[in-house]
C-alpha cells in the first residue's frame, strides 16, 4: 500500500501547480488544472467549470480532457465524458454514471474498468476494479478553505499518478454538482 496527500488551491479556477506528496512527505507528482483556450478559462472564472487536469510524474504525464460541447449542449447527453491520456496517447475514458450515489467510471483501452464512488454526504472516495477489488480509498477534510486529501492506494496495477488525477476530476465534478444543487 502507498500513501499520498495534497492540498487543493484556494481558488478553484487557479492553474497554480499542486504538489502531491508521498508517505515520506517528499514531492511525488505535480497536479494542475489547465484550459484549452482563453474562452474556456474566462467561462471557468465566471463559474462554468471545465474539469481538465494534468499530473506530471517522473517520465511523463497523464491528463484528462473534458468532452467538448456543441452550443452549450454535451455531445453525450445525460453524462459528462473525459478522454484520458498518458503522454498524449489515449488510454481510456472517464464518464459519469447516473445512479443513487455519485459515480464515475474509467473505461481503459485494455477493457479494464475502475469505479469511483462516494456517498451523498461523505467526501471520501472508494475505487474498485471490474472484479470489485479495492484499488484506492481517499479521505478529504471538510469545512476547510482548501480541501486536504489523503489517498491510500492498495493495488499497484495502475500508476498512482493516474489514480490521483482521476480522483481529483471526480472530487471536483462532485463538488461542482453539489454547488449547482444549492
Amino acid at each position: 500500500m502507498s500513501h499520498y496527500h495534497f492540498k487543493e488551491n484556494f481558488f478553484g479556477a487557479s492553474t497554480k501547480l499542486i504538489e502531491v506528496y508521498d508517505e515520506h512527505n517528499n514531492p511525488a507528482f505535480i497536479l494542475s488544472l489547465y484550459y484549452t483556450s482563453t474562452r474556456q478559462e474566462t467561462f471557468a472564472l465566471l463559474g462554468r467549470k471545465k474539469h481538465n487536469f494534468m499530473i506530471e510524474f517522473e517520465g511523463g504525464t497523464f491528463k484528462v480532457l473534458q468532452e467538448r460541447s456543441i452550443e452549450g449542449k454535451l455531445k453525450t447527453p445525460f453524462k459528462t465524458v473525459w478522454e484520458v491520456f498518458k503522454n498524449d496517447t489515449k488510454i481510456g475514458t472517464f464518464e459519469t454514471k447516473i445512479g443513487f450515489k455519485p459515480r464515475i467510471i474509467f473505461n481503459g483501452e485494455k477493457n479494464d474498468t475502475l469505479l469511483f464512488e462516494s456517498g451523498f454526504i461523505s467526501r471520501s472516495v472508494k475505487v474498485t476494479d471490474e472484479a470489485n477489488n479495492l484499488v484506492m480509498e481517499t479521505k478529504s477534510e471538510r469545512f476547510k478553505i482548501a480541501s486536504n486529501h489523503n489517498i491510500d492506494i492498495v493495488n499497484s496495477k495502475y500508476h498512482p499518478a493516474m489514480l490521483i488525477m482521476l480522483f481529483q476530476v471526480f472530487f471536483e465534478y462532485q463538488e461542482y454538482q453539489r454547488s449547482k444543487s444549492n
